[in-house]
C-alpha cells in the first residue's frame, strides 16, 4: 500500500492479549506516491544507513528498522550502539554489529541479519518475508491468516477499513493523553555527520 512507518522501534510495537503484535505511533508515517522519500525521521538506533546519509529511501528502510527490533528481541539491546551520534553514524553506515547469539536457530539469525544489510537492495521486501516457510507456518499456527498464493491487490482491505474510530468524535479529545511537548515538530532531522 506504499505506506512507510518511518519510526519502527520496540517502543512502537504493542502486544495484544492474544499475543498479536500491533504496530503503533504512526505520527511520522507517510504514503509514498512516487515510491521514494527524502525526509529524515525516526529514532537514531533504528534508522537505516540511507536515512543517516540523507539519501532517498523506500520501504526497505522500514525493513532495516524491523530487523533492528528483531535483533533487540534476541539480544535485549539494539544492534548498533555507540557513545555519541558520530560513532553511531559510523556503525550504522558500515553495518558493524555483533552476530545474534548462536543458541538461536540459524534460520532466525539469518533472517535478522538479512534485514539489517547496509545496501537496501540486499534486504528482503515485506512480501518476501511473508512468503518465508517459517513465517507462513507461524501465521498458520497463530491463525492470523490463511496464506493464499492467489491473493490479489483488490482483495486486500483498504487502509480506511482498518481504522477504528468512535462514533462520537467530540469525546475523543478527552480520552486521549495530553501532549508532553510544548511544541511538536513535524519532522525532526537526524543531524550527525562525520
Amino acid at each position: 500500500m506504499k505506506i512507510f512507518h518511518r519510526d519502527i522501534k520496540s517502543a512502537n510495537i504493542f502486544l495484544s492479549k492474544n499475543g498479536t503484535a500491533l504496530l503503533g505511533d504512526l505520527n511520522v508515517s507517510k504514503v509514498a506516491k512516487q515510491g521514494l522519500l527524502y525526509t529524515q525521521t525516526g529514532t537514531p538506533y533504528y534508522a537505516s544507513p540511507e536515512v543517516w546519509k540523507d539519501l532517498p529511501y523506500d520501504s526497505k528502510s522500514d525493513i532495516w528498522s524491523l530487523g533492528c527490533v528483531f535483533y533487540e528481541v534476541l539480544t535485549l539491546h539494539p544492534p548498533f550502539r555507540a557513545k555519541d551520534m558520530n560513532g553511531l553514524f559510523k556503525k550504522v553506515t558500515l553495518g558493524v554489529f555483533d552476530e545474534p547469539p548462536k543458541h538461536f536457530s540459524s534460520e532466525l539469525r539469518n533472517l535478522v541479519t538479512s534485514m539489517i544489510r547496509v545496501n537496501p537492495k540486499d534486504r528482503p521486501s515485506s512480501e518476501q518475508l511473508l512468503r518465508l516457510p517459517e513465517v507462513q507456518l507461524k501465521m498458520k499456527q497463530l491463525k492470523l491468516i490463511k496464506p493464499r498464493a492467489d491473493m490479489r491487490e483488490e482483495r486486500r482491505p483498504s487502509l480506511l477499513q482498518t481504522i477504528k474510530m468512535p462514533k462520537n468524535l467530540k469525546n475523543l479529545e478527552n480520552r486521549l493523553p495530553k501532549s508532553n511537548y510544548e511544541t511538536v515538530p513535524h519532522e525532526r532531522p537526524i543531524t550527525a555527520k562525520p
